[in-house]
């Protein structure tokens, strides 16, 4: 592959029927089948076996590479997110203060930000891009540093190169021949979910009260909380409260006594009709999507209750997303080089009623394929 730069390599399998990831299914029921998905080793890889696969099956796991574990783990301890960093104090990447210096004002794609929408889903990100330097005989991140705390710490080498190499080698192994000469970076996501839909509530409060928009006491702080509530009410809009004009009388109407329990209660029949089933005891973090500007998408990482769905033959079913493995699935991207269908998928927190706080995380690795940006390539 052109932009291919190896440092090291990685995914058997099974037959299953393909279904069709239209509207239609968004009608589905739960089902833990995740058996069904079919496993893949670094042999499969080889033989490109990936392709095969996810024309018959919306996802796969690749397993048995020691790489993945070694990367999740040296991911965590980076970012100060491994048990042993909690026992010695090393301070986490999901301080606000930091989070605030590493964002990129307007891009979405790379830095740190807070990802929230009220009621709805919430989570801390770190993003950044690896892609080929000069010549394609080393590899370069986008940016190249963070800070923490007093200091800038660079993205780990290591990092950058086990993430490019992973999923460098289940593109080529899903691309058609044809396609293989294709320009493309690697986008490394850190997720840290809530493990309770009360942590989404919390995030809501602290927002709401002033406490990061403005003083609480002044009519700034007033308005600047009316303008909060009614942006929460707008996010939260499905089907046609979502149709621009309505999703403006909508938000209002949530605002208004009496009117705003029938708003939000036909609401969240039509949100309940779009999702499908949600199962007993779980709440939604991420609703149904698919994303639309990735190739191919790969997670693993370290979850305490968390539950990340496809939607395959009208269920859902669970990916097994570990330390262990790497859970992949095609984006919509795919489309543009290959007949491969993107697979529709959600993220759920199961939270039972009589569930108590812990100090569990839910922390994911996202490894993702896309377009090499313009500005990149004249690095």
């Amino acid at each position: 592959m052109a932009n291919s730069t190896h440092f090291s390599i990685a995914a058997i399998a099974d037959r299953v029927e393909r279904p069709d990831t239209s509207e239609q299914y968004l009608q589905g029921t739960f089902s833990d089948k995740s058996e069904l998905i079919p496993r893949v080793n670094s042999l499969g890889v080889k033989r490109g076996d990936v392709s095969q696969l996810l024309h018959t099956a919306p996802a796969l796991v690749f397993e048995g590479d020691t790489r993945i574990n070694a990367l999740v783990a040296s991911t965590l301890e980076w970012l100060g997110l491994d048990e042993g960093s909690a026992r010695h104090g090393t301070p986490a990447f999901d301080n606000i203060f930091d989070l605030a210096r590493n964002h990129r004002h307007g891009n979405t794609r790379i830095g740190d930000m807070l990802r929230f929408v009220p009621k709805l889903f919430g989570h801390v990100a770190r993003k950044f891009l690896v892609y080929p330097g000069p010549g394609g005989n080393s590899l370069k991140a986008s940016p190249e540093a963070f800070y923490s705390g007093t200091r800038l710490v660079p993205v780990p080498r290591q990092i950058a190169e086990s993430g490019w190499n992973l999923i460098s080698e289940v593109l080529e192994s899903t691309l058609p021949e044809a396609a293989r000469g294709l320009a493309y970076a690697v986008e490394v996501d850190i997720l840290v979910y809530p493990t309770s839909s009360l942590g989404v509530d919390d995030v809501d409060a602290l927002l709401a009260d002033g406490g990061l928009l403005a003083d609480s006491t002044s009519s700034a702080g007033f308005w600047s909380r009316l303008g909060h509530r009614l942006d929460a009410h707008k996010n939260n809009a499905a089907g046609i409260f979502k149709t621009k004009g309505i999703k403006d009388l909508f938000a209002m109407a949530s605002l208004i006594p009496g009117l705003s329990r029938l708003t939000e209660a036909l609401n969240d029949k039509i949100s309940a009709a779009q999702e499908g089933a949600i199962p007993k005891d779980f709440h939604v973090m991420a609703p149904s999507h698919v994303d639309r500007t990735r190739y191919v998408t790969g997670l693993m990482g370290r979850r305490a209750n968390l539950d990340t769905q496809i939607l395959w033959n009208d269920r859902w079913i669970s990916l097994p997303v570990t330390d262990e493995s790497l859970a992949i699935f095609p984006s919509a991207r795919i489309s543009s080089v290959s007949d491969i269908p993107a697979t529709r998928h959600r993220v759920l927190v199961h939270e039972p009623p009589d569930r108590v706080n812990t100090a569990s995380r839910n922390v994911t690795v996202s490894l993702a394929v896309v377009d090499l940006p313009v500005n990149l390539t004249r690095h």
